[in-house]
């Protein structure tokens, strides 16, 4: 992937069996862009990345639903990612962060993190 960790091989044959449609709101676009200029990846890497999600746009009330969801561990960009997952009717979310999984997990997502 972009920036290899512990979890990659995992993930990478996890995304291999292609079983599920990825889809994520444009929050992942800009994460992924601003990890890469951290670790001075190229930023076509990302765009080969995202040619496998579908990418929409979070509303004015996505942001205002995220900025209420009842779990004060979350942070602002995770709850944008779980307001995100609530609003396309995800079944599950990925995620490697603890704070969002037992967020996740208490609307109701199945969360996926191979390991």
């Amino acid at each position: 992937m972009l920036n290899p960790q512990t979890e990659t091989p995992a993930l990478v044959s996890w995304l291999d069996r292609g079983s599920e449609r990825l889809v994520s709101t444009y929050l992942l676009e800009t994460e992924l862009r601003r990890m890469c200029v951290r670790h001075s990846i190229d930023q076509s890497r990302v765009t080969a990345l995202l040619a496998g999600v579908s990418v929409v746009g979070l509303s004015r009330s996505d942001f205002v639903s995220a900025g209420v969801l009842a779990f004060p561990q979350l942070r602002a960009l995770d709850a944008l990612h779980l307001q995100g997952a609530l609003r396309l009717d995800a079944r599950a979310i990925l995620t490697y962060d603890r704070r969002l999984s037992e967020a996740a997990r208490s609307m109701g997502l199945e969360v996926v993190a191979p390991a």
